[in-house]
């Protein structure tokens, strides 16, 4: 395989901390295995380790998508589409209304930072775009051959909408050689 995950997701994650303007505060940034869910709040074994993460911004990968028709006619070259969910959540003591706000701007970073941005490689497998950040990608032939994107369709929505507390996903995708 000519790419690592952990690779891209470290990156994501880097460009997430660098940006202290727009994530100033955050509590956690980090990589999740799972879903998030208001059940996770409601139960009371997750509630509290939750909550006292908030604010957060959390990258889960959430797998690759290739197809028959992305392969070359001898089957060596395949291209995936890996996609990472990325959560923010947010909390307010005073109004419901400032937790969706902070949520709101979180997602407008998210995008600024990540949208049409390539991994950062070595050497760099599309000059013409703005990097991630991070330590540079060295593995043999890495190739991105788009950008990170908005993964399309449902790749933003609320998933936790309780009294202060709520937390939105946005999903980003971006291909490459397999």
């Amino acid at each position: 395989m000519r790419y690592r995950v952990q690779d891209i997701e470290d990156q994501i994650l880097e460009t997430v901390r660098a940006d202290s303007t727009n994530f100033s505060g955050l509590k956690m940034v980090n990589t999740y295995a799972g879903q998030i869910s208001a059940q996770n709040f409601l139960d009371p074994s997750y509630e509290q380790g939750f909550v006292n993460l908030l604010p957060f911004c959390l990258v889960s990968y959430q797998g690759r998508v290739s197809q028959k028709s992305d392969r070359d006619s001898s089957g060596l070259t395949y291209i995936h589409t890996l996609t990472f969910r990325i959560y923010v959540g947010a909390t307010s003591l005073r109004m419901y209304q400032d937790a969706v706000r902070n949520c709101y701007d979180m997602l407008a970073a998210l995008y600024d930072d990540l949208h049409g941005k390539v991994p950062k490689s070595t050497p760099q497998c599309l000059p013409a775009y703005t990097t991630l950040d991070g330590t540079a990608i060295t593995t043999s032939e890495f190739t991105a051959i788009s950008p990170l994107y908005e993964s399309g369709g449902t790749d933003e929505r609320l998933v936790v909408n309780l009294p202060r507390i709520v937390v939105y996903q946005s999903d980003y995708s971006i291909r490459l050689v397999a």
